[in-house]
């Protein structure tokens, strides 16, 4: 009689423990990034958040609610094939409530947004969450292919740059201080989870982990031929990323120093920024750092770089905040009321 409220807290501590551990990596990486910097870089930073033209950001905003809309799009053409017509506006207001949680409780925003849309559209939510793993592993497979092509486009600054941190590794080893402890720390670290692995892997833990993540990929792939339209279903995907990379060149024009830089720098932005977004809840502290190092491949001033990074991310967190609010308004208040009333007039 205790298996269910025994694994009830289980569940609670874990969702707990992700949401201490993953809040805990973003303080540590502020951290991180704030505690060596003098008074005149702490300074230089704050003069360049102050002279930033954030009225720029409005463009970013118009194109990240464009990007939502195509993924609305996308989204429905798998919802489709099972025989629901979900409205597009609904769609788009699933996804920026499922935003706007992710930056509460970690990984939470893929639930919110498939129970969100199919509370308001009557689908049942295993449903909707099966089109939303479709969708992510196409995404998944997007990502890998981009980052790919920018390592390739990219790979002179990326092997001057990896050449640049093994130094500053290594002189921070010899230099002794903080510097050193944090190295070794970093480095016990890796072999403390290359450990872990390797004993998961022996029992085959590990194993069925991955397989099961590369069957769930392929599971999500395969539905993608259920599509009718997979000229339009690509076309969609394209505009996704297209805007992806627009947005975050359109940021760029924020700063003086870095109205200059072109797409394929952009490029390389979205796809570092990205990892960094993996890395801790919304991105926070692990986004600016890597837009910070991404600039850092073409030569700009980290502290530029990591102003940089913030202002992207602010526009980011405050789109997510007030497009998120506007769409659980609109879902939630302003849209309840013509349900109400189409209820009563069917019956």
């Amino acid at each position: 009689m205790l298996v269910y409220p025994l694994r009830s807290m289980k569940k609670f501590v874990t969702n707990i423990l992700k949401y201490l551990i993953g809040f805990g990596i973003a303080a540590i990486l502020i951290w991180w990034s704030l505690h060596n910097l003098s008074g005149k870089d702490l300074t230089d930073i704050k003069e360049a958040l102050l002279r930033a033209r954030f009225w720029l950001l409005v463009p970013v905003f118009a194109v990240l609610l464009a990007s939502h809309w195509f993924r609305a799009l996308r989204w429905k053409q798998l919802i489709t094939p099972l025989g629901y017509q979900p409205a597009v506006v609904d769609l788009v207001c699933g996804l920026l409530i499922g935003y706007i949680a992710n930056q509460v409780i970690p990984r939470a925003g893929e639930i919110v947004r498939c129970t969100t849309v199919a509370r308001a559209n009557k689908i049942p939510p295993e449903k909707i969450i099966g089109t939303m793993v479709a969708e992510r592993a196409f995404d998944i497979v997007c990502l890998l292919l981009i980052s790919l092509g920018t390592f390739i486009m990219e790979y002179d600054y990326i092997e001057s740059y990896s050449a640049e941190i093994y130094h500053s590794l290594r002189h921070g080893l010899n230099a002794g201080g903080p510097a050193r402890w944090l190295i070794l720390g970093g480095l016990v670290l890796f072999a403390l989870l290359c450990y872990w692995l390797v004993k998961k892997a022996k029992t085959n833990k590990l194993g069925r982990f991955i397989a099961n993540i590369g069957h769930g990929l392929a599971e999500g792939l395969q539905s993608i031929k259920r599509v009718d339209n997979k000229p339009k279903f690509l076309l969609n995907t394209l505009l996704i990323w297209t805007c992806y990379v627009l947005a975050t060149w359109l940021g760029c024009f924020a700063l003086e120093e870095t109205s200059h830089l072109n797409i394929s720098t952009s490029i390389a932005m979205l796809v570092f920024g990205t990892f960094g977004i993996i890395v801790s809840p919304g991105g926070l502290g692990a986004y600016p750092i890597a837009i910070q190092k991404t600039l850092g491949l073409y030569g700009l001033d980290d502290n530029i770089g990591l102003a940089t990074g913030w202002i992207l991310w602010l526009a980011q967190f405050i789109f997510t905040i007030i497009f998120g609010l506007a769409a659980y308004c609109l879902l939630n208040y302003l849209k309840r009321p013509v349900h109400e009333k189409h209820s009563i007039h069917t019956a």
